[in-house]
């Protein structure tokens, strides 16, 4: 049984500043992927930012509606230099064979950028891209048919039911797994995953007693396929202290 792969969310913002190079680049060093958000600029550049607005001199301003120039010249009170994907992708060049990313996007447009500059990099195979909304999922499959998607679930489900999950319409997209929330994670929610031929991933892991809760999980030779954390290194000895 494989252990959990290990994706740094937002980079591992327990220990740097969020979505920034410097903060992946502490990912990578903790021998973990890299989890990012990512939404389009005015000019149609792909950035790697969490927040849909900025606050600029007392106003709310959307990301969509200002260039890459322009989101660069904002002086964040943390000094954070936001990176596009491109920037990302050329930074981890040397890395793409053993090195996965995780994309949460905001739509379908952001989700084909994405996988056009996958192509360009030769990454594909090494990006996952998660999603909340089926018809994005959809859309995304039809316009690339190898692409990995990932299915993040309403939080508001407690308990996956083949009645409030669509889990054949999941398989005949080629998803792959189902992402859960941290409290959404239990023993009967990780089984029927399984049962319906998924992989089960799990996002907002970072308290001890949710790592070894998770970490336990095992049903039919499968466990937690790959775990979400602010942070890494702390998971990664959790997960190297139980495979001793």
């Amino acid at each position: 049984m494989n252990p959990p792969y290990i994706f740094g969310h937002r980079g591992g913002m327990g220990y740097c500043i969020e979505n920034t190079i410097s903060c992946f680049k502490k990912a990578v060093e903790a021998g973990v992927g890299i989890e990012t958000d990512i939404q389009l600029t005015k000019d149609n550049i792909l950035v790697c930012f969490h927040d849909p607005f900025i606050t600029l001199d007392s106003q709310w301003i959307s990301v969509k509606e200002l260039t890459l120039k322009q989101l660069k010249n904002i002086e964040f009170g943390d000094n954070r230099e936001i990176p596009t994907v491109e920037e990302l992708f050329t930074a981890f060049n040397e890395k793409k064979d053993d090195l996965r990313y995780s994309f949460d996007i905001r739509g379908k447009k952001e989700g084909q950028k994405l996988i056009n500059l996958a192509l360009d990099y030769q990454v594909l195979d090494k990006i996952e891209i998660t999603e909340r909304k089926l018809i994005v999922i959809k859309a995304l499959r039809y316009y690339n048919k190898n692409v990995a998607l990932i299915h993040t679930l309403n939080e508001s489900i407690r308990k996956i039911t083949n009645e409030n999950v669509n889990f054949s319409k999941l398989r005949d997209l080629g998803v792959k797994a189902i992402n859960l929330k941290g409290k959404r994670v239990n023993f009967e929610n990780f089984k029927i995953i399984i049962d319906n031929k998924l992989e089960c991933y799990a996002w907002d892991i970072n308290e001890e007693k949710r790592i070894i809760k998770v970490l336990n999980l095992k049903y039919k030779d499968h466990s937690i396929a790959a775990i979400y954390t602010d942070y890494p290194k702390l998971l990664v000895n959790y997960v190297n202290h139980m495979s001793s």
